[in-house]
C-alpha cells in the first residue's frame, strides 16, 4: 500500500474524546476551498463542528474529504487513529469500509456488462450453477422461485437474500463459491423482485464476478478497478504488515462513556480464503476519493475510463419503482444525479452530479451511532452552497 493525494475533494475529520489542545492544528482553506468554489467560513465552523464532536467523546478520530469541480476543497483529519498507542489520525489512516465495498463491486460488474458478457436480467445460474432451483418461503411453506435469480436483482436488494446466517457456510477457510452454494440452499425471503431486503446479495454478485472471470475477485477488481485509479491502499486485506500501524482502530462505547477498543486489526494481515463484495473491503479517504470523483466524472478518472457515461447515468437510477422503493445498482439514489451508501463501521459517501461535488466520511465505531456523519453533511451542504 502507498500513500496517494486527493484530487476534488474536501475532507472532514472529527475525532472525539480529546482535548482541543491535544490535536488541534491550524487550518487554512482559503486556496484549496476557493478553487474547489467552497465556501470558506462554512469549512471553519465545519473543523470548529468536528473538534467538537471529538473533545464531547462522540468518536475517537475521523476524517472528512469533499470535492468539487475537478478540485480539493477539503482534507483534514481530527482527534486519533488509535487512543492506546497516542497515535493522531491522519490522511492516509486505514479503514474497515465494510458495506462501501458493494458499489466497487457493482462498478466491477457493470464494466463486464458493457462487454456484452451477460445482461442484467440473465439468470445468474448460467454461471453460477447452484442458484438454478432456488427456492422461497411463503406463507410457512418452502415453494419454488417464479422466476431466476439476477444481477439485478442482487445489486438492488431484491434478490430476497437477508444477513441470516443459519445453515451457511462461515468458516475461515470457506471460499466464496462453497459459501454461495451454502446459501443457495436457503429460501430465499420472497419471491425475486418482488421486495426488498438488505443482504448477502452483492456478496453474491462478487461469486458471479468470479465465476464469469474466471479468477478470485480479488484479482479482477485490482485489474478492472483499483490499479486503474491508482488506489494503492484499498484491498481485501493489509498486504505490508508495516501498515498495520496505519489502521484506525474500532471503538466501542461502554456505559459510562469512554472509548473500548475493539483491537482485530491483527486479522487483516491474512488473505482471506474468500473476498465478501458486501462487506469486506479496507481502504482510506483517499483512494475512495478517487472512486467517487469517477462516477463524478460519469465513468473518468484524469484520462482513465472506467465506465461509460452512460453506464454511470443507468446505476444513477431507481431501479425499483415498480415495488414502490427507491435504488439504484450498488447504491442508494435520489433520482437527481445523487449515489450514496455507508458502511456498518460509520464510514460514509455521496456523489451528487447536480451539484458537481462528493465527500467521503471515516470513522471507526461500533455498537452505537454517533451524530457526527450528520453534523459533517449539514456543515458540508453549507459549504457547497
Amino acid at each position: 500500500m502507498s500513500k496517494h493525494l486527493i484530487t476534488p475533494v474536501i475532507v472532514l475529520a472529527v475525532v472525539l474524546g480529546f482535548p482541543v489542545e491535544t490535536y488541534a492544528q491550524t487550518r487554512s482553506h482559503e486556496k484549496e476551498a476557493k478553487a474547489a468554489g467552497l465556501n470558506v467560513e462554512a469549512l471553519r465552523a465545519l473543523d470548529d463542528a468536528m473538534q467538537a464532536q471529538i473533545d464531547g467523546q462522540h468518536v475517537a478520530g475521523v476524517i472528512g474529504l469533499i470535492g468539487r469541480h475537478g478540485k480539493i476543497g477539503y482534507f483534514e483529519a481530527f482527534g486519533s487513529r488509535n487512543i492506546e498507542a497516542d497515535a493522531p489520525m491522519e490522511r492516509d489512516s486505514l479503514f474497515r469500509i465494510y458495506s462501501m465495498t458493494k458499489p466497487m463491486v457493482a462498478v466491477t460488474a457493470m464494466q463486464i456488462w458493457e462487454e456484452g458478457n451477460f445482461k442484467l436480467d440473465d439468470p445468474i445460474s448460467n454461471y453460477c450453477p447452484e442458484w438454478k432451483d432456488a427456492t422461497v418461503k411463503m406463507d410457512g411453506k418452502v415453494v419454488a422461485a417464479d422466476k431466476p435469480l439476477t444481477a439485478r436483482h442482487l445489486m438492488t436488494h431484491s434478490a430476497g437474500l437477508s444477513y441470516a446466517k443459519e445453515g451457511l457456510a462461515l468458516g475461515d477457510d470457506v471460499d466464496l463459491q462453497t459459501f454461495s452454494e451454502s446459501l443457495a440452499k436457503q429460501p430465499l425471503q420472497f419471491q425475486p423482485g418482488t421486495s426488498y431486503v438488505y443482504g448477502y446479495a452483492i456478496d453474491i454478485l462478487g461469486r458471479y464476478i468470479e465465476a464469469m472471470e474466471g479468477k478470485p475477485l480479488d484479482e479482477v477488481m485490482r485489474e478492472r478497478v483499483f490499479d486503474k485509479l491508482g488506489m494503492d491502499d484499498t484491498e481485501f486485506w493489509i498486504r505490508d504488515a508495516a501498515d498495520q500501524d496505519r489502521v484506525a482502530r474500532v471503538y466501542m462505547k461502554r456505559e459510562e462513556g469512554a472509548f473500548s477498543a475493539w483491537n482485530r486489526s491483527h486479522e487483516l494481515l491474512k488473505k482471506p480464503a474468500r473476498m465478501m463484495g458486501g462487506q469486506g473491503l479496507v481502504s482510506t479517504a483517499g483512494d475512495y476519493a478517487r472512486f467517487c470523483q469517477m462516477l463524478l466524472g460519469r465513468g473518468k478518472f484524469e484520462e482513465t475510463r472506467i465506465l461509460k457515461a452512460s453506464t454511470v447515468k443507468l446505476m444513477s437510477q431507481n431501479h425499483l419503482k415498480d415495488i414502490g422503493r427507491v435504488y439504484g445498482l450498488g447504491g442508494t439514489v435520489n433520482g437527481k444525479g445523487r449515489y450514496s451508501w455507508g458502511g456498518a463501521a460509520g464510514t460514509g459517501f455521496w456523489v451528487d452530479a447536480g451539484t458537481d461535488t462528493y465527500a467521503v466520511f471515516m470513522i471507526q465505531r461500533w455498537g452505537y451511532k454517533p451524530p457526527t456523519y450528520g453534523v459533517f453533511k449539514k456543515h458540508a451542504a453549507d459549504a457547497i452552497e
